[in-house]
C-alpha cells in the first residue's frame, strides 16, 4: 500500500503532518451526496478507481468512516462506496431500522447507481446488515469481509459506564476527543484501546507506543476520532442499532455462499469474540484471521494491523 505523500513530515513536523492529514480527510468527506433510491433516501460518497467494495461503517459512524477507515482499500486500487446507514448523518432512520431493512437499501442504491455486484466489507454494528445483504442478495455479492462484526444478540459492553458513555457518546465529550486526539495521541489512543478491549494496562501502552511510531495507524486513529465526531448527527442511528441489535437472534449465516473472511480480535471487549467465532464456524469455508490481544479496532491498531490489512487486500484481489 502506497503512503500518503505527507507521511514525510511525520517524524520531522508532526504538527504540519496532523494538518495535512485534516486536509486530507476534508478531501475525502466533503465527496458526501443524498439520493432518493426505491427504499428510501441515502447518502453515500464514491471514490476510487477499480473493482467496486461497499463499506458498511459501525456506530458511531457514517459514510465519512467508511471512506476514512478504507482509504488503504482506494489507494490499491478498489472503488468504495461508502453509505450512511439509516439514523447517521444524512440518511433517515425512516430508509431502514432493521439489519434486513438496511441489507436492502444497499441494493437499492446499487440500483440507483447502476451497479450489478460488489464485494462488501463490513464491522461492528454494521456487520449485521454487511452478513444479511449476503444472506439476501448473493447474486450481488463476491466476497464479505467481517471486521469483529455483529452476528447475534448485542448488549451494550459491561465497561462502557457513565463515564465512557459521556466522553463516546456526547457532542462535548467528542469536541474533547477531537482535541486530545491531535494533542496528545497517546493518551486518547490509549483511551480509546481501554474501553474497546481486555487489555491490562502494560498491554494497552505497549500497543499505544507501537501504533503511534507508525504513519499509517496514527492516520486511522485520527480518522476514527473524527468519524464518530457530530454526535448529534449519529444520535438517532447509535439508539437505533442498540435497539435492534439487543433484539437479534444468531443470523443463519449458513446460507451464505461468498467466499467470506472473517476477522476478530481475542480482547474485544465491545463485540465480543464469539460472534467471530460463530460466523467462521457457522459460513461454509469461510477464512478467519484471530488477532492475537486485538482490540475492537485490531484491523486499524494493533501491532499486527498493517499485515491484517494487506491479508485483506489479497482476498479482495482474489475475489472481488
Amino acid at each position: 500500500m502506497p503512503e500518503e505523500p505527507y507521511d514525510t513530515l511525520f517524524t520531522t513536523d508532526f504538527a504540519g503532518w496532523v494538518r495535512a492529514e485534516v486536509a486530507r480527510q476534508d478531501e475525502l468527506v466533503a465527496l458526501g451526496r443524498t439520493v432518493t433510491t426505491a427504499k428510501g433516501t441515502v447518502e453515500y460518497a464514491r471514490t476510487g478507481q477499480g473493482p467496486v467494495v461497499l463499506a458498511i461503517h459501525g456506530g458511531p459512524g457514517g459514510f465519512d468512516q467508511g471512506l476514512l477507515l478504507f482509504d488503504w482499500a482506494i489507494r490499491a486500487g478498489f472503488s468504495i462506496i461508502a453509505p450512511s446507514r439509516p439514523g447517521y448523518l444524512g440518511t433517515p432512520l425512516s430508509s431502514g431500522k432493521s439489519p434486513a431493512e438496511q441489507a436492502d437499501l444497499y441494493a437499492a442504491l446499487l440500483d440507483t447507481l447502476g451497479i450489478g455486484k460488489v464485494a462488501v466489507i463490513c464491522g461492528s454494528a454494521g456487520g449485521a446488515s454487511g452478513y444479511e445483504f449476503a444472506i439476501r442478495y448473493p447474486e450481488r455479492i463476491n466476497a464479505l469481509v467481517a471486521l469483529d462484526a455483529v452476528v447475534t444478540q448485542y448488549l451494550m459492553p459491561a465497561n462502557a459506564g457513565p463515564v465512557a458513555q459521556a466522553l463516546f457518546l456526547s457532542g462535548p465529550g467528542e469536541q474533547l476527543i477531537s482535541y486530545f486526539s491531535k494533542h496528545f495521541p497517546k493518551q486518547m489512543l490509549a483511551e480509546f484501546l481501554q474501553q474497546e478491549s481486555f487489555l491490562r494496562p502494560e498491554q494497552i501502552d505497549k500497543q499505544a507506543e507501537i501504533a503511534l511510531k507508525d504513519p499509517r495507524q496514527a492516520r486511522l486513529f485520527l480518522r476514527f476520532s473524527r468519524s464518530i465526531s457530530e454526535y448529534p448527527r449519529r444520535r438517532a442511528g447509535v439508539e437505533n442499532d442498540l435497539e435492534t441489535l439487543a433484539q437479534l437472534t444468531d443470523l443463519p449465516v449458513d446460507k451464505i455462499r461468498c467466499p467470506v473472511l472473517v476477522i476478530h480480535g481475542t480482547h474485544d471487549s465491545d463485540v465480543l469474540f464469539y460472534h467471530g467465532v460463530y460466523a467462521w464456524e457457522n459460513i461454509p469455508d469461510a477464512e478467519k484471521i484471530w488477532v492475537r490481544e486485538g482490540t475492537h479496532l485490531c484491523a486499524w491498531i494493533s501491532p499486527e494491523a498493517n499485515e491484517t490489512q494487506a491479508k485483506v487486500l489479497t482476498f479482495l484481489q482474489k475475489h472481488a
